[in-house]
């Protein structure tokens, strides 16, 4: 901007001190203003005790009318100016500029964001009011005649444009940290979840793509093994170009100076690397490589693309480097409960093991892969306090000789017995006494301890050598050591616990064998021979036998056997087994040569005999088994002989049962036929008709139980005709509907009959069911189909042959062949087809048979025909 060198003394003369002064009260308050609006708008939380009088006008309402208010006095004190206005009008435009970009800045960020902008909106417009308050001096100083320094002036402006540029860029650069910060922000929630490796990976390299101006990230897996690395995930426009699968030395290049230092590489323009190894088909031109590592290993990098040179800014670099850390994070969580999970799956296989010493090898093998150790050994205590079992998981041949053979004396080993939590030891060799053990590599040196507790009670230890993963073990490794230690005492000790219970099973089956066989013994004497034998067995002894005495006190049984089995030399301890037999109780005598047990054997309260065992000291015993057996026996024997006698009366009574039921069947057979003799043309029609029903539940597969109520039933199915008149019975013509009723109810009156009588039960379906047919025509319900009682369904189609296949005053009968013809017509109709399906088989086998129906039917009892 140029100026005037050259003024009219008018003007000159016209700048006098008052206006000066005006100007300047003028721009004060208008700076006084804006500041006081801008707080009300940017920072309310600041000036709340100014704004909370006012809160009734709205949140905004204060802000506007202080910013309308600054601004008409700005432009109140910049018209006043003679000169440099333009000058001016530049200040009030920087000062509005930094209100809207502070608005901007912090509108939907934090609320420490708010202050912020409200301080940085405040030193602009401070720093814009110094630049006006100069101008205005600048018009109001004394000018001398000469001419204005013209560069002087140029310079000013050029000092001012450069200071209005770096706040640009610093406000530029500050809004593009706050969008890096957000965007990381919003990848550490995303990551909170449990994700797949490959699902992190793909958050993490959008994020670092939208925070960051590139045009390409990429995620490079690591594959040691095969000095390589492969492109797993990628963003940005030039993604779709990158081949799939693409894989990349890691010896050589920018990859290569990564791997090997395990520190970012910045590249600012490749062309000048004569290491880095180009895209294909891609220009790249600025580079950052980042790894990501796990225990001192790199498990991946990621790389950064941009085909402009210096791309890249620190700020840039810093939020790669956060966004890496946050996905380093996130996979060791994963992973931590991925081995969690494991762990848990693993403890519902452990539950399944019952036996002790496959327990303690699954878990040595658990242990190793969940804490990923190279070697894992361990060892159980039994109840002398010495190592019963031991196993382990690995290959460490010289640590395991070592710990097996030194296992009482290893210190490593008693601090983690003595310990009551898991604990990590950075060097083993610390631990280990001189020359106990030899640790194979140096990559066992590092070790985690694991207490195996019950009950509050040391039961062992578990050692862990060696991370196959890092250089020693983690806070994790210890937390998920402290849940594999509960896991092996519940596996353990259930596995105790079955080996227990195992045991008592199979004493206890001993015994209930015992008791069965000693039942069945048909002699007293083999029942002692068998009590003699399974206390042999189960205490292990070199002599046993049992003694046992008659109600006299003579010996009635002697039993004595040795490990050759049965003999008769009587080398019974006879003052022992007096003793025992005279107290009822229990004697054990020990001695040089071993220990003599004897126990009385009871029964009713009352001395029977006595069992006696020798057994050696060197096998020891568990006598309460021995006290159990002799109690079982002496049970056994008097069961045996309550068997006995209940044997007889049982026969007994199943006979009395046999005749009392042939009685009440003869007495069935009586009453119908007493009921028959009332109709001449029904006589003897309820027992051909009984016998027809039970040949079809044959045909049908009943069983015997089944076909007897119901021949019962088919018996007793007229009963109820007893509270009929005769004079409707008998009645010569067709019955009115009155007398249809009446005799209608005879099914009812028959069920009534024989409610209460609780063998004929069963009866009771086929006498009050028998007049239903399959339509639903029948009475006394009018029930339909599978609604009938089967019982009924039989013998309704028995009955209504028998009915047509027996002559009657007012028709003769019809032969069986137009009987059946007549039944199958109305199968389905009026009767059940399956049952006249039934019905057509037994007649045809009749005819076949030409007669010889005994043959081919099922054939009542005696008592019945």
């Amino acid at each position: 901007m140029k100026y005037n060198n050259k003024m009219p003394s008018a003007i000159r003369d016209i700048r006098t001190a008052p206006s000066l002064a005006l100007r300047r009260i003028l721009l004060l308050c208008a700076v006084t203003a804006s500041l006081l609006g801008q707080g009300f708008l940017l920072a309310p939380r600041i000036l709340n005790p100014i704004l909370q009088p006012l809160s009734t006008l709205g949140a905004a309402l204060p802000a506007i009318v202080v910013l309308c208010l600054s601004f008409f006095l700005y432009v109140s004190a910049v018209q006043r100016s003679t000169h440099k206005t333009a000058l001016l009008w530049l200040f009030l435009g920087i000062q509005l500029s930094a209100i809207v970009g502070a608005i901007s800045l912090t509108h939907g960020n934090g609320s420490h964001a708010q202050e912020t902008g409200y301080a940085f909106s405040s030193i602009v417009t401070l720093l814009t009011n110094l630049g006006i308050f100069a101008v205005l001096q600048m018009n109001y100083a004394p000018l001398p005649t000469a001419a204005v320094d013209t560069n002087q002036a140029e310079a000013t402006v050029k000092r001012l444009n450069g200071q209005v540029e770096l706040l640009t860029q610093q406000l530029n650069a500050e809004k593009q940290r706050t969008t890096q910060l957000t965007y990381l922000n919003e990848l550490s929630k995303q990551l909170e979840a449990e994700l797949e490796l490959e699902v992190a990976a793909q958050l993490a390299v959008n994020a670092i793509e939208r925070a960051i101006n590139c045009t390409l990230v990429s995620l490079m897996w690591h594959k040691p093994e095969e000095q390589s690395y492969v492109a797993i995930t990628y963003a940005g426009k030039d993604a779709t170009h990158i081949p799939s699968g693409y894989q990349q030395d890691s010896t050589t290049g920018v990859l290569g100076r990564v791997t090997q230092l395990k520190k970012s590489q910045i590249i600012n323009d490749a062309r000048l690397d004569p290491d880095f190894i180009a895209l294909p088909g891609r220009s790249v031109i600025s580079l950052i490589s980042i790894p990501i590592m796990q225990h001192n290993k790199i498990r991946s990098v990621i790389e950064i693309c941009s085909d402009a040179p210096y791309a890249f800014t620190r700020e840039d670099i810093a939020i790669a480097e956060d966004i890496a850390g946050e996905l380093t994070r996130a996979w060791e969580r994963a992973s931590y409960h991925q081995r969690l999970k494991e762990l848990i799956r693993a403890g519902i296989s452990l539950a399944t093991l019952l036996d002790a010493q496959a327990a303690v090898q699954e878990i040595a093998t658990i242990v190793r892969k969940t804490l990923k150790a190279h070697f894992v050994f361990i060892s159980l205590l039994d109840q002398q306090g010495s190592f019963s079992r031991t196993a382990s998981a690995g290959d460490a041949p010289k640590l395991l000789e070592g710990l097996q053979n030194a296992a009482h004396n290893e210190t490593l080993l008693t601090a983690a017995l003595n310990a009551k939590y898991p604990f990590r030891v950075r060097d083993a060799r610390k631990y280990i006494r001189a020359g106990s053990l030899e640790i194979d590599r140096p990559t066992l040196r590092s070790a985690i301890a694991i207490p195996i507790r019950l009950h509050r009670l040391s039961i062992g230890a578990i050692l862990a050598f060696g991370k196959q993963d890092g250089a020693s073990f983690s806070e994790d490794d210890e937390s998920l050591a402290d849940l594999l230690s509960s896991q092996a005492a519940a596996a353990i000790e259930s596995s105790w616990l079955y080996q227990e219970l195992r045991n008592t099973l199979n004493t206890t089956a001993m015994l209930y064998q015992l008791s069965v066989d000693v039942i069945q013994a048909e002699e007293v004497s083999d029942a002692a021979k068998l009590i003699s034998q399974a206390a042999h067995t189960l205490a292990n002894s070199t002599e046993t036998g049992v003694m046992l005495l008659s109600k006299q006190g003579a010996v009635e049984v002697e039993v004595e056997m040795d490990a050759n089995g049965f003999h008769s030399r009587r080398e019974r301890p006879q003052e022992t087994i007096d003793q025992a037999i005279q107290t009822g109780q229990s004697i054990i005598i020990s001695n040089d040569n071993g220990t003599l047990v004897c126990y009385p054997l009871l029964r009713s309260s009352e001395t029977k005999g006595a069992l006696w065992i020798k057994i050696p000291d060197n096998r020891g015993q568990n006598f309460a088994s021995l006290q159990t057996l002799a109690n079982q026996a002496a049970i056994a024997l008097d069961r045996a002989i309550l068997l006995a006698e209940s044997r007889r009366q049982a026969t007994e009574l199943q006979k009395a049962y046999a005749e009392l039921e042939i009685t009440y069947d003869r007495t069935l057979k009586s009453l119908m036929s007493a009921l028959d003799a009332r109709d001449r043309e029904t006589e003897g029609h309820s027992v051909r008709v009984s016998r027809l029903t039970c040949t079809l539940a044959v045909q049908l597969g009943w069983t015997e139980k089944q076909i007897k109520a119901l021949e019962r039933g088919a018996l007793l199915h007229d009963i109820g005709k007893i509270g009929i008149s005769d004079a409707i019975l008998h009645k010569p013509d067709k019955l009115t509907d009155d007398e249809w009723k009446i005799m209608r109810a005879h099914p009812d009156i028959g069920a009534r009959i024989v409610k209460d009588i609780p063998f004929l039960q069963e009866t009771i379906l086929v006498i009050r069911h028998h007049h239903e047919r399959w339509n639903g025509s029948g009475y006394p319900l009018g029930l339909r189909a599978e609604e009938i009682p089967i019982e009924a369904r039989i013998f309704a189609v028995a009955d209504v042959f028998d009915a047509l296949t027996s002559s009657r005053k007012y028709r003769e009968r019809l032969p069986d062949e137009e009987a059946l013809q007549y039944m199958q017509q109305h199968s389905g109709i009026l009767f059940d087809p399956d049952i006249v399906v039934a019905l057509t088989h037994v007649l045809n086998r009749r005819f076949a048979a030409e007669g010889n129906e005994q043959n081919e039917s099922y054939q009542p009892t005696p008592e019945f025909l």
